[in-house]
């Protein structure tokens, strides 16, 4: 607990019988490397497989606009009273609120708990992108018709990726060892990343945060040449403002950007703790953080519903009806697109692709 009578700068916080004084806390190698890890830590698999979706759900550009009202009066405040109240305490989140007020202590335990839960699901994601990244380097994509007896991407994923079965079904409590072994590798990845400390994963964060984006710029450069294309990009851009009046529509979008930018989560307060207290570019690096997490995001939906477009002509239906929310949009619909590329490209693109979600993925979760 908090030092009765001692100053921010001075404040011990016990944890057990370790005693952790803002005084001795490290800092921070470079301005760079706390940009990148938060960075890191905003742009993750929400931008590529979620926010497009909830575009083409809620009236494309009117989404737009609800997303960014929403960033500005919600999700921005909030991200940037946190590093704040990091770089004032120079403490993690326990040792901030407990400075503040001993008894909300407790709302940093909660956001423990919710990274506990989240990281859960998270990671297990990343286990199946691992698996997909792995049997890309076939030299025809093992989920291609041809090669697994005419079963569709969607097959594929829920019978040969996952086995799924009902927990009543003979089987259903059964472990699957390459699922286990794709999420132990996911969790050792985290685990090598996390023992460096944070300078370590500062350096880590240019690759894990710069790389990706290349890869999404070679994933749009092919995408916008595919046929129909212009039709999937014209349904996301295209604005219906009659979305603008239903409250659905700015629940989804407050949703998004919460869940993109993740303030409320401890990790900003805990980041911005690292920096020496005299540190007066704060505001820029926020500015810089957010504008780039809401950039992606909008950036990939043009890369999503180019291909989504695309997949609309091979099929012969509405663009509305091929895009689909969730893991079904990288784990089904972008499979079977993959396996659509012509001359022999489909395994690169599709290394590009899920090597481009495993980075996404592992730098929120080292961020966490």
């Amino acid at each position: 607990m908090a030092v009765a009578g001692a100053t921010p700068q001075d404040v011990s916080v016990e944890m057990g019988k370790q005693v952790s004084t803002a005084s001795e806390r490290p800092k921070w190698g470079s301005r760079g490397q706390f940009i990148m890890v938060l960075m890191g830590y905003a742009i993750g698999l929400g931008n590529i497989w979620r926010f497009p979706y909830m575009c083409g759900k809620y009236g494309g550009g009117a989404f737009m606009i609800a997303y960014l009202v929403s960033l500005f009066c919600i999700a921005a405040p909030l991200f940037v009273f946190e590093t704040v109240l990091g770089h004032k305490y120079q403490l993690g989140p326990v040792g901030t609120f407990t400075n503040m007020y001993a008894p909300w202590a407790g709302v940093a335990y909660v956001s423990i708990i919710m990274t506990c839960v989240i990281l859960t699901y998270y990671q297990a994601l990343l286990g199946w992108a691992v698996i997909y990244f792995v049997q890309s380097f076939a030299a025809k994509l093992p989920w291609h018709p041809d090669e697994c007896g005419g079963c569709t991407t969607g097959d594929y994923f829920g019978q040969t990726v996952l086995n799924a079965a009902s927990f009543g079904d003979e089987g259903g409590w059964d472990v699957q060892g390459k699922l286990f072994l794709a999420l132990m590798a996911v969790w050792f990845v985290t685990w090598l990343a996390l023992i460096g400390g944070k300078n370590v994963l500062g350096k880590i964060a240019y690759f894990t945060v710069l790389f990706p984006v290349l890869l999404l710029v070679i994933i749009f450069c092919k995408a916008v040449t595919l046929e129909g294309a212009g039709d999937g990009v014209a349904y996301y851009i295209t604005p219906d403002m009659s979305h603008l009046t239903k409250a659905n529509t700015w629940s989804a979008a407050a949703s998004q950007i919460l869940f993109s930018l993740s303030p409320a989560m401890g990790t900003a307060i805990a980041m911005s703790s690292y920096h020496e207290k005299s540190y007066d570019r704060l505001l820029q690096d926020n500015l810089v953080i957010i504008c780039c997490n809401s950039c992606f995001s909008m950036f990939g939906g043009f890369a999503v519903f180019s291909i989504v477009g695309y997949l609309a002509e091979q099929r012969g239906l509405p663009v509305e009806q091929v895009a689909s929310a969730g893991t079904g949009l990288a784990f089904d619909v972008f499979a079977e697109v993959l396996t659509l590329f012509p001359g022999g490209s489909s395994p690169f693109f599709s290394v590009c692709f899920f090597f481009m979600l495993l980075l996404l993925g592992l730098d929120s979760a080292f961020a966490f």
